[in-house]
C-alpha cells in the first residue's frame, strides 16, 4: 500500500467484506533522482526493444475543439526537467507499468469545473489507457464545483471548508484546498463513476479516500454500491492523513461516506482508480486561490498526501490571483515547489502562465505576472507552458469572449474555452514525449523504476 510517513491508519477491504482495521506500514523513502540515474548507469539495459511511437493522431473518441482559431501551438520551455514524468510515460506505452502515471492539476477558479484539467485527462487517457478519475473533493464550496466524467455531489448534513472562501482556521486540508464536515450523525456524501457512453471514467475498482485522523474524531462509513466496505475511526493522538482503500469488482460503482457517530470527521476527497495501469489526472481547483494562499497548508500534512497520491507530474495552473500578490509570490512558490520536491523527489513540475484577461484588452497586471511567472520558472529550473501565448497573447480573451468560448467577465472559460486550452496542454506534453523519445528511443525498455514490470 502507498501511503506516505505521516499517514495513521488505513483499512484495506474487499467489497463486501465484514469491516476491520488494518494499520498501513509506511513505504521506504523514493529514491533521489541522482541515485537512480546512478543505478542506471551502473546496471545497463541488457536488451533493446527499439523505438517507442508516440500516439500524436487524435483518437475518435475525441473530437477537435470547437474553435473558430487557431493560434500556433506553444512548446514547453526546459522540457527536460520532465525527463522523470516521460520515463514513467515510455513505461506505461510499452506496457511495463504496474503502476498509473499520476498527475496532479492545482489551480484556480477556472479550474472548479475541472473543463481544462477534464480535457487534459480524456486527451492523455485515450491514448495511454484509463487508470480511472481519480481524486474529487466531497464537498462543495461552490454550487459550480464539478468534475467531468464522474458524478458527485452532497446529499446531506456536510459542511463544505475551502481554503480562499470559507477556511478551516487550522491550514489542515491536504493538497487539494477543500475540506468538509458532518454536521449531524447520518450525513452523506458521494462520488460515482461517469454514466454509460462517457468516453473515460465509467469503470472503477479501487477507492482511496482521504481524511483527517485527529484527538476526538468521529466514526465513518465508506459504503460501495450501499452495502458497507469499511468503519473509518478517525481518532487519534495527533492530526495526521488517514487513507483508507477499499476495493470491488470492476465496472460502474457508487461510493458513499457517511457519518456514523455524532462525532466531529474532516474528509478531504477520494480517488477512483483502475487496478491496470493507466493515467490518472487529479484535478484540484479552489475559487479565488493564489500562490501566497497556496503556500499556507499544513506543511506535514501536505507532504503526507502528496506521497500517497505519489504523483509524477505536478502541474501548477494558479496565477490569475496572483495580479493582487506578486510581492509575496516569489517567496510562497519556493515554499510550494521545496515541499512537493521534499516529498516527491522524482516527479517532475511543470508551471503554467495565467490565462488572459479583459474584456477590451489585456488586463496591464495580467501581463505583469505572466511576467513574473516566466522569470521564475527560468529561475527555479523548471519547465514552463506559457497558456497565455497558447491562447494567442495579448487580447486574446476578449476574442474568446466574443467566440463563446468564455464567460462575460472576461476571466473564465466555459466549456469550449476549457476544452480548447486542456487540449492544448495535452498538445505541448506530447510534443515533448516525442522529442524525449527521440533522445531516448529505448525508454522504457529497461528502467529502475519500481513499478516497471519484469
Amino acid at each position: 500500500m502507498r501511503i506516505g510517513p505521516f499517514a495513521l491508519l488505513g483499512l484495506v477491504l474487499s467489497c463486501g467484506s465484514s469491516p476491520r482495521e488494518a494499520p498501513r506500514a509506511a513505504p521506504a523513502p523514493p529514491p533521489s533522482a541522482e541515485a537512480a540515474a546512478s543505478a542506471e548507469s551502473a546496471a545497463p539495459c541488457p536488451h533493446a526493444c527499439g523505438p517507442l511511437a508516440v500516439p500524436l493522431e487524435r483518437p475518435a473518441s475525441l473530437p477537435a475543439p470547437d474553435a473558430p482559431f487557431d493560434p500556433p501551438r506553444v512548446r514547453i520551455d526546459r522540457p527536460e526537467t520532465l525527463d522523470g514524468f516521460y520515463a514513467r510515460l515510455a513505461t506505461l506505452a510499452r506496457g511495463r507499468a504496474s503502476d498509473h502515471v499520476r498527475i496532479a492539476v492545482f489551480g484556480d477558479s477556472n479550474l472548479t469545473m475541472d473543463l481544462t484539467s477534464g480535457r487534459l485527462r480524456r486527451a492523455l487517457q485515450l491514448r495511454f489507457g484509463d487508470g480511472g478519475h481519480g481524486f474529487v473533493a466531497l464537498a462543495k464550496p461552490w454550487s459550480h464545483y464539478r468534475h467531468m466524467d464522474v458524478r458527485h455531489d452532497v446529499l446531506e448534513g456536510w459542511r463544505a471548508y475551502a481554503i480562499t472562501t470559507s477556511p478551516t482556521g487550522d491550514g489542515l486540508y491536504g493538497i487539494g484546498g477543500i475540506a468538509v464536515e458532518n454536521q449531524w450523525q447520518g450525513a452523506r456524501t458521494y462520488v460515482e463513476t461517469a454514466e454509460a457512453g462517457a468516453p473515460v471514467g465509467t469503470s472503477a475498482e479501487r477507492f482511496f479516500v482521504y481524511s483527517l485522523g485527529r484527538p476526538r474524531g468521529g466514526l465513518f462509513d465508506v459504503r460501495v454500491d450501499g452495502t458497507v466496505a469499511a468503519r473509518v475511526d478517525t481518532r487519534a493522538a495527533k492530526p495526521g492523513l488517514l487513507e483508507t482503500e477499499v476495493e470491488s469488482a470492476p465496472g460502474a460503482h457508487r461510493l458513499e461516506i457517511v457519518s456514523a457517530s455524532p462525532h466531529v470527521v474532516r474528509v478531504f476527497g477520494a480517488a477512483l482508480e483502475t487496478r491496470a495501469a493507466g493515467i490518472v489526472v487529479d484535478s484540484f481547483g479552489v475559487g479565488a486561490l493564489n500562490t501566497k494562499t497556496m503556500a499556507k497548508p499544513n506543511p506535514e500534512l501536505y507532504r503526507a498526501m502528496l506521497q500517497a497520491r505519489r504523483y509524477d507530474l505536478l502541474v501548477h495552473m494558479t496565477g490569475a490571483n496572483d495580479v493582487f500578490t506578486m510581492d509575496a509570490v516569489p517567496e510562497a512558490l519556493a515554499k510550494i515547489v521545496t515541499t512537493q520536491r521534499e516529498a516527491l523527489p522524482e516527479a517532475s513540475i511543470l508551471l503554467v502562465t495565467p490565462a488572459d484577461r479583459g474584456l477590451r484588452e489585456s488586463f496591464r497586471p495580467t501581463l505583469r505576472v505572466v511576467e513574473q511567472r516566466r522569470a521564475l520558472a527560468a529561475e527555479a529550473g523548471l519547465a514552463l507552458w506559457d497558456q497565455f501565448e497558447a491562447m494567442g497573447g495579448e487580447g486574446s480573451m476578449a476574442r474568446f469572449v466574443a467566440e463563446g468560448m468564455a464567460f462575460g467577465d472576461a476571466v473564465h472559460f466555459n466549456e469550449r474555452g476549457g476544452t480548447f486550452v486542456g487540449d492544448r496542454l495535452a498538445d505541448a506534453l506530447l510534443a515533448g514525449f516525442a522529442d524525449y523519445l527521440a533522445a531516448h528511443p529505448d525508454a522504457g525498455c529497461c528502467s529502475t523504476d519500481p513499478s516497471a514490470a519484469p
